[in-house]
């Protein structure tokens, strides 16, 4: 990966459906070069998918928290994969620290936080979980 490809990453990262010209000009190339940088970038998986940013998702869930859990276990596949099947979970990271896993859940009410979060926490591999419900968005 190259500068350009860095830089049309970047610009992809902001907007994404920018018109292929639109990239182009920006970076000083051809459409052509762009479109064969995206497809390669896409073949080699360094570009996995698109996706889009929705001005109303606080309204969609209201409920946003996240939650730390420490497992009982080295492994943490079976939990990863109980976890990203849940549809109230909206991201998924292992962490390092006295916790292994980070887990973005939004829900739209505290009853339904709370029956995921005792779902959650009836794992078998899960041991402690510490869970911050976040108040505001003030940078994204």
């Amino acid at each position: 990966m190259d500068n350009t490809d860095q830089e049309l990453i970047a610009l992809l990262r902001r907007d994404a459906r920018q018109p292929v010209v639109s990239l182009a000009h920006k970076l000083g190339i051809s459409r052509a070069t762009v479109q064969n940088r995206i497809h390669r970038l896409l073949q080699q998986n360094v570009i996995q998918g698109f996706t889009i940013k929705s001005s109303n998702t606080d309204a969609q869930a209201p409920i946003r928290a996240h939650a730390r859990i420490k497992m009982r276990s080295k492994s943490n596949k079976r939990i990863m994969a109980y976890l990203s099947g849940r549809t109230e979970i909206v991201a998924l990271h292992t962490i390092s620290g006295p916790y292994d896993i980070l887990v973005e859940i939004h829900t739209q009410s505290l009853e339904n936080l709370d029956s995921a979060l005792a779902d959650i926490r009836t794992h078998e591999d899960v041991m402690e979980t510490e869970t911050n419900i976040l108040l505001a968005t003030h940078y994204q």
